[in-house]
């Protein structure tokens, strides 16, 4: 068993594709097909309406088969065809780019460019009230860094840019939805130094800097949303003979608004993840993390985020893997009405190989949210079944 993998990245001699070979660059296409039946399209409290979507989701994966430096690129794409609501159709497609330079034996160089066609979740509540169609958005952005390490010690500096682009809609009522000042760019700087105590264990602080731009310096309801922040964190990451590896951190964060009617957000944020190698046919995955995030939500400046997820992952057969997941999200937002969400997510899904080519995957989710606000609450119970093709 290959130290820190856990059953569903392992490598399945018997059922793994083998791909496209060309030259020296190796390909391989994905092709899924999937049903699903979702009981709340529009995630309401009231009167939910329920659907059968039909996905088409094509990808393909091109990387690098060099001694030294490495490039690749993927294409995720997801479209979704609803079989009575047709104004909830989405073409969903994720594309990058990024490669890696090996400048010396201990050092080397990153660089990625990552473009994204979106739809906004109909349960954000920074999503306009009564839209005929989902927010349609883009994100396009780059990232460059540079890792060295001397002895024990190794440095990490990233700086990642993105810009996200709303498209403006129209209500149900035929009202126009203008969505062109929540257009906004997102620098992030960040430093990262870590210390092997011991072979395996390694002692590291972060630092990173953001700053965010708004297209237009006022939104509709005349505020300034752009700002700049900072988190700083200290932790310890570990590999524990290849069973148990992860990280843990705590620190400070700080995020500051152009506009003095928008509260300063600061608190103590922190993380933890670990995948724990149960045994050869198990894997367990825990993740929890906090973090201020954006919001356009009237008069809240962002919302203090604390996620968590658990994940098992069993390997029944060589070719049937199952998945048992959970989690937990509370968000809790600064100013304004001083809103506060609770969501559960829980889920379970089982793939079948039936050789190196094609798949079978089906499963059942559950989610649902409650907020300290009227009307805002919901369950959403989802089943899909899917047929796949991989070279």
């Amino acid at each position: 068993m290959e130290r820190g993998i856990g059953v569903s990245e392992r490598t399945n001699r018997d059922y793994t594709p083998v791909g496209i070979r060309a030259g020296s660059f190796m390909i391989n296409p994905v092709f899924e097909s999937q049903n699903e039946y979702k009981d709340n399209i529009y995630s309401q409290q009231d009167s939910p309406q329920d659907d059968f979507i039909f996905h088409l989701q094509p990808g393909l994966s091109v990387k690098s088969d060099w001694n030294r430096h490495a490039l690749e690129a993927h294409i995720d794409t997801d479209i979704q065809i609803y079989a009575s609501h047709g104004s909830e159709d989405k073409e969903i497609y994720d594309f990058d780019v990024n490669g890696r330079l090996d400048v010396l034996r201990n050092s080397f160089a990153t660089a990625k460019f990552y473009y994204a066609n979106r739809y906004e979740d109909r349960a954000s509540p920074d999503s306009p009230f009564n839209a005929l169609q989902p927010v349609q958005y883009d994100i396009t952005g780059g990232v460059v860094g540079y890792e060295h390490k001397i002895n024990r010690l190794r440095f990490n500096v990233l700086q990642d840019i993105q810009h996200l682009d709303f498209n403006n809609g129209i209500t149900r009522s035929s009202n126009f939805i203008n969505n062109d000042d929540r257009d906004r760019q997102i620098s992030t700087s960040t430093a990262y130094i870590g210390y092997e105590i011991m072979p395996a264990y390694e002692a590291f602080v972060r630092g990173s800097y953001n700053v965010i731009e708004y297209d237009r310096q006022f939104d509709d309801n005349g505020l300034q949303r752009s700002s700049y922040g900072y988190e700083t964190v200290a932790g310890v990451a570990l590999d524990f003979t290849g069973k148990l590896v992860g990280d843990a951190y705590i620190g400070y964060t700080r995020q500051t608004y152009d506009d003095a009617r928008l509260k300063t957000i600061s608190a103590l944020t922190g993380g933890m993840g670990l995948r724990w190698m149960a045994t050869g046919l198990t894997t367990v995955s825990v993740r929890v993390d906090r973090a201020i995030n954006e919001t356009t939500q009237g008069l809240s400046s962002g919302y203090l985020s604390t996620a968590s997820r658990l994940s098992i992952d069993h390997e029944l057969l060589r070719n049937v893997l199952l998945n048992a997941s959970g989690g937990y999200v509370f968000n809790d937002y600064q100013g304004g009405l001083g809103r506060q969400e609770d969501t559960y997510h829980a889920g379970l899904s089982a793939k079948y190989l039936l050789n190196r080519n094609f798949f079978l995957r089906t499963g059942y989710s559950f989610r649902t949210r409650s907020t300290n606000l009227s009307n805002s609450d919901f369950d959403i119970n989802s089943v899909y079944f899917s047929l796949g093709l991989q070279l």
